[in-house]
């Protein structure tokens, strides 16, 4: 059997779209969907991480020995998804902002106040980035200063 012939085979099934997210309403066109709208599992974890304590409106990057380096480029089409954070001290304040390709203004403030269990996430995030993009972080004192401090930005491929 040729290719076009499964498509006309695939075309002809239907699909039950009522409960699952999709639109297509025959089989070849979810797989077409799927196809194009399928994220990259599983996500990748890019690690971030100060040793010591950190200082107001310091840069977070992939060393304390690189602070101002920038978070890319990326080489294909990304989603930042979640983001994970953890130190040695507790009760820590701060904000932390996400500033993309050199901009001066924030596309996102993650914030925590007084986090008594020195750690914390962020979930349910949908920001894209294409190729050639990067990011840089800006650590935002809030009270007690994180020392120690890792920070997971998880990400996942997008077409």
């Amino acid at each position: 059997m040729r290719r076009d012939e499964f498509i006309q085979v695939a075309e002809a099934i239907p699909f039950d779209n009522s409960s699952n997210g999709f639109t297509a309403d025959n089989v070849q066109t979810a797989i077409e969907e799927t196809k194009t709208y399928n994220e990259g599992f599983p996500r990748a974890g890019i690690n971030l991480i100060n040793n010591g304590s950190v200082s107001n409106n310091q840069f977070i990057s992939y060393s304390e020995l690189l602070p101002n380096t920038p978070i890319g480029p990326f080489p294909v089409k990304l989603k930042l998804n979640e983001i994970m954070w953890s130190n040695v001290n507790t009760n820590v304040s701060f904000d932390l902002q996400f500033f993309l390709n050199g901009s001066a203004t924030p596309f996102y403030t993650y914030s925590t106040v007084n986090d008594a269990d020195g750690m914390g996430y962020a979930s349910g995030l949908t920001y894209t980035f294409n190729v050639g993009d990067y990011i840089k972080i800006k650590y935002i004192d809030q009270g007690t200063n994180a020392s120690d401090f890792a920070l997971v930005l998880w990400v996942s491929r997008l077409p």
